[in-house]
């Protein structure tokens, strides 16, 4: 008999991706799951969509926008509360599965008892032969680098290796021993922005692997928030939240190092953001960094 998997999906005003998220994970070969979604305080009638379409699913509605770390704590609460699972599975709302990923990824925690957390392979959405990011980050805390790994390349079969990686990203599988043993996620990295990184560090703190499939495959709209305000508050959270990650997790050592390196990067990003006119994204980043000073 199959383990439950327990399919955790936030949603904010993307109604139509995902419908389109649900329909692909309808047709996954491994059947026994139960699909939650936790709405953000959507104003496209996503909710009412859900009920009509798919009227067994979980849904929670949330009156406010809890941000990522806090969608997925109140998803998981509600999964100890009300299933007895023994994976959660996140995904985005703008995500596409493959009929064997699940399979794929439940098969990595039978290979060794360590692993934690398993990562597919996402491709881009709209270039399916473009990798979005092969498993998940990688991580230098001395550097201050993180990066999606493969991200942008075409894929030539230079990630079909499954292996451990450093950092999942917002698409894995976890096992509720690795939740009971972890916790939950931050909720100071609300409402976006390196929660994943967090909780792989912390993950790799108590002794468990994060561990990339590449046979699980995705397909990931995401891409960039653009310019505008959105992308202002999307700069703004993400620099305030960098700077949160360095603090919480890197050690004196490599606090020293990241202190010379990252001046030199951040002139590198303000001549960038400069040469482009984007002076509100400037003021965003600043806010972030300033940010820093009231935690």
């Amino acid at each position: 008999m199959e383990d439950l998997v327990v399919i955790i999906v936030l949603n904010h005003n993307k109604r139509d991706d995902l419908l389109e998220c649900l329909d692909s994970i309808n047709k996954l070969e491994y059947k026994e799951f139960e699909i939650v979604i936790v709405d953000n305080d959507s104003t496209d009638d996503s909710a009412p969509a859900i009920k009509k379409i798919y009227p067994d699913i979980h849904l929670i509605e949330s009156k406010i926008n809890l941000g990522v770390a806090g969608g997925r704590n109140m998803g998981i609460n509600y999964a100890n509360e009300n299933l007895n699972y023994k994976f959660i599975l996140f995904l985005d709302n703008d995500v596409v599965v493959e009929k064997h990923a699940l399979s794929e990824m439940v098969k990595s925690f039978d290979a060794d008892k360590n692993v934690g957390i398993v990562t597919p392979k996402c491709y881009m959405m709209n270039s399916p032969s473009i990798i979005g990011y092969a498993g998940g980050m990688s991580v230098n805390l001395f550097t201050g680098k993180i990066a999606d790994i493969g991200n942008g390349e075409k894929d030539k079969g230079q990630f079909d290796q499954s292996k451990s990686i450093p950092s999942a990203g917002g698409l894995c599988l976890i096992s509720r021993e690795l939740i009971d043993k972890v916790g939950l996620y931050d909720e100071r990295f609300n409402p976006y922005g390196w929660e994943d990184v967090d909780y792989s560090i912390r993950t790799r703190k108590k002794g468990f692997k994060i561990f990339y499939n590449h046979r699980a495959i995705m397909y990931h709209k995401g891409g960039k928030k653009g310019r505008g305000g959105i992308a202002n508050e999307y700069e703004f959270s993400k620099v305030k939240n960098y700077f949160y990650l360095i603090r919480k997790h890197a050690n004196l050592f490599q606090l020293l190092i990241f202190s010379f390196v990252f001046p030199f990067k951040g002139l590198f990003i303000f001549f960038k953001e400069l040469s482009l006119g984007e002076f509100k994204i400037l003021i965003s980043q600043a806010r972030g960094f300033l940010s820093l000073l009231k935690r």
